[in-house]
């Protein structure tokens, strides 16, 4: 799936991304669009961001006075595009001047100057006294009582919210709305603030929830927009693999991670998928055993940075509490399941993949012709990585000596020193470390599932109240390095420049 930004190096270009990450879109998922770039001939949703004015020319006015600022390239820019997903048919999210350049496309008006054209006592902007405040609650705006909107989120919206506080920074607006072009929300001062088309394949918005995407009224607007642009790419027949995917072999069932171009971290759902995926497995009297394996060149990365700098910069705490949620809850099917689970390990392990190794009950490590396991606590040793259990799982096995050591130095423990810490039960050097864990597993097929069951519940019992502990503990960890920004530090940056304060619009 791709999701298109059409914006420009003026923008803060972080913000409409790290939105759409927060909302539950893949950073692989996500692409920004600049005058001057190749035109993409297909591509799955369209979000069109803030910007300057749209040249009144285009909704054949003159220029009203000198507050109207337009930059050409970006305005053919954001109507070509705009073409384009017209054509192809894609989902489009508009977001202030994003509907605005909607509205005149269809042949609607804006008003160019609202405090001199159409001044009724609404503030439609962000400045308080304290100066620029992209998060300021400026008014309200109330949703349609009409039951016909087109749009699940809209919808949801209206029910949930129906004076829903929002941010502004416009001195523009719809002044005639185009023909085809459904109202949503109004503010007190009866400016159109949201719609969508008689399709529901169009919403847009006036204010700006990327400053807001915190708050689950806001972001549910732009997780609406990526399962419609998922919708769209698996009727295109574009869908990507599914993050999680399990097959059979024969009475055994392989579950593997299948995000291996992107070293299989955590991101966009995929640690809800996984654990849901091995609570059902691991419950199923039918499953004698579980084989768990990775695509790619890595067994699993931990969680993508990328997807946590995205919730730290927008104050997502609520997101990364259930992120890290998800992870406990992946670790503890393992450690609560009633079935045995074997992991191979092919390639660097680190993170909640370290957990996860660890918790399982077999690991099977093969390194010929694949890049040398190895293991360590995170992805980078600057970027705190906890939340899954990997201070309890790693003493535990390896001893405090070698947890310390791991963890205070951040250095990657190569895999002769991973056999001599205990860290992995097989090294196989012929073949695959699937095919050897899915011989084992086949032999512990053949003994009486519930014997099987109660000697992994005798092995596990004893140290389950111990990870649930640790769990936490990092949790509240994890957490507090959240709060104060610590999270942020050494995090990949934005490969665009960006703008701390963007223009009116």
């Amino acid at each position: 799936m791709k999701i298109v930004i059409a914006t420009d190096s003026h923008q803060p270009n972080e913000k409409y991304r790290d939105a759409l990450l927060c909302a539950g879109a893949l950073p692989e998922e996500v692409e920004l669009l600049t005058p001057g770039d190749p035109l993409p001939e297909e591509f799955d949703g369209l979000l069109l961001a803030g910007g300057a004015d749209v040249d009144p020319a285009r909704y054949r006015e003159t220029v009203f006075n000198s507050s109207v600022e337009i930059h050409p390239e970006r305005d053919r820019l954001d109507f070509d595009v705009l073409e384009i997903a017209g054509r192809i048919g894609s989902p489009v999210f508009g977001i202030c001047r994003g509907l605005q350049v909607v509205n005149v496309a269809r042949g609607g008006t804006l008003w160019q100057d609202l405090p001199a054209q159409r001044d009724r006592g609404v503030k439609h902007d962000c400045f308080r006294e304290d100066g620029f405040v992209p998060r300021h609650e400026a008014h309200p705006v109330r949703f349609t009582a009409a039951p016909s909107l087109k749009t699940p989120a809209f919808e949801a919206l209206r029910r949930a919210e129906p004076a829903l506080a929002v941010n502004s920074r416009h001195h523009q607006a719809v002044k005639d709305l185009a023909a085809g072009l459904l109202p949503v929300a109004a503010s007190s001062d009866d400016l159109v603030e949201a719609f969508e088309d008689e399709s529901g394949r169009i919403v847009a918005v006036q204010w700006h929830p990327e400053d807001l995407v915190a708050r689950p009224a806001h972001r549910a607007l732009f997780a609406g927009f990526i399962e419609a642009c998922r919708v769209f790419s698996r009727q295109g027949g574009r869908a990507p693999l599914p993050l999680v995917e399990v097959s059979l072999e024969g009475a055994i069932p392989v579950l593997r991670l299948n995000r291996g171009d992107q070293d299989n971290m955590l991101a966009g759902g995929m640690a809800g998928l996984l654990a849901d995926s091995l609570e059902a497995l691991l419950s199923d009297a039918t499953v004698p055993a579980l084989v768990v394996t990775a695509a790619g060149r890595s067994f699993c990365r931990g969680a993508d940075p990328r997807y946590v700098g995205a919730l730290a910069r927008s104050g997502d705490e609520a997101s990364y509490a259930k992120f890290l949620d998800e992870e406990a809850r992946a670790i503890l099917a393992v450690a609560r399941g009633k079935r045995p689970v074997l992991s191979a390990l092919e390639g660097p392990v680190s993170g909640f993949g370290l957990s996860f190794a660890l918790v399982s009950d077999v690991r099977v490590v093969a390194s010929r012709g694949r890049d040398l396991v190895s293991f360590s606590a995170s992805l980078h040793p600057s970027i705190p990585d906890l939340g899954s259990g990997a201070t309890y799982l790693f003493s535990s096995r390896a001893g405090t000596g070698a947890a310390s050591d791991l963890f205070f130095s951040g250095e990657t423990i190569p895999l002769a020193r991973a056999r001599e810490l205990r860290l992995i039960d097989y090294w196989v050097e012929e073949g695959s470390a699937r095919a050897f864990a899915l011989s084992r597993a086949s032999t512990y097929a053949v003994r009486p599932p519930p014997l099987v069951s109660t000697f992994k519940a005798l092995l596990s019992s004893r140290n389950l109240a111990a990870l649930e502990e640790a769990l936490q503990r990092e949790k509240e960890t994890q957490l507090a390095w959240f709060r104060t920004g610590e999270l942020l530090r050494n995090l990949p940056v934005p490969a665009r420049p960006i703008v701390k304060e963007p223009p009116i619009q």
